[in-house]
């Protein structure tokens, strides 16, 4: 750290300390979590006693974060992006997320919610899911209504109960026949 007055009381002197560092926090959940991360560098500051942390300490700290919630990491989430051949922006844009929110994933600047990762985890587990993904979003740029594929048709647009109860029922049936990730 090249400055070392402190930036939050502006009096102190920053001074380097490496210890532990200790987190709890509640998950979107609403469980309650403990993190201990060891060997943190902090930037103290010798007269009101807040702390700095550096990046990879930051990143660190994410990362016990997110392993502790059981939530894939942010090298998963690379390996995945990479194994599908897609930019950080266009991951965003497939999955329909703000276009820098797949990044702070990836940076570990920021983590995914428990909804998502398990969303993120059917994709990876069910490959034909990222097809089915893909469909939906050539389908939506077409301006045509959002579709499920059946074999070879399509589910049209459900305009009342009775049909989305038999739509459900067809869907369900084909589920448990393992049709329904075919493309």
């Amino acid at each position: 750290m090249n400055d070392t007055r402190c930036p939050i009381c502006g009096n102190g002197t920053l001074k380097q300390e490496i210890s532990e560092f200790r987190s709890d926090f509640v998950d979107d959940q609403g469980r309650k979590h403990d993190v201990i991360v060891p060997d943190v560098i902090k930037f103290r500051c010798d007269s009101c006693g807040e702390y700095i942390l550096d990046p990879e300490s930051e990143s660190r700290i994410s990362a016990a974060q997110r392993a502790e919630m059981g939530l894939l990491s942010a090298s998963d989430l690379q390996n995945f992006r990479n194994r599908l051949g897609k930019s950080q922006e266009s991951m965003s844009d497939l999955l329909g997320l703000g276009k820098k929110t797949w990044c702070r994933w990836e940076s570990n600047d920021h983590f995914q919610s428990e909804a998502f990762d398990r969303y993120l985890r059917l994709l990876i587990e069910v490959p034909s899911s990222m097809q089915m993904l893909e469909l939906i979003k050539r389908r939506k740029q077409e301006g045509a209504a959002v579709a499920v594929h059946r074999t070879s048709q399509l589910f049209i647009y459900i305009e009342n109960l009775q049909a989305s109860q038999d739509a459900e029922t067809q869907f369900t049936a084909m589920l448990a026949a393992g049709e329904a990730f075919r493309i």
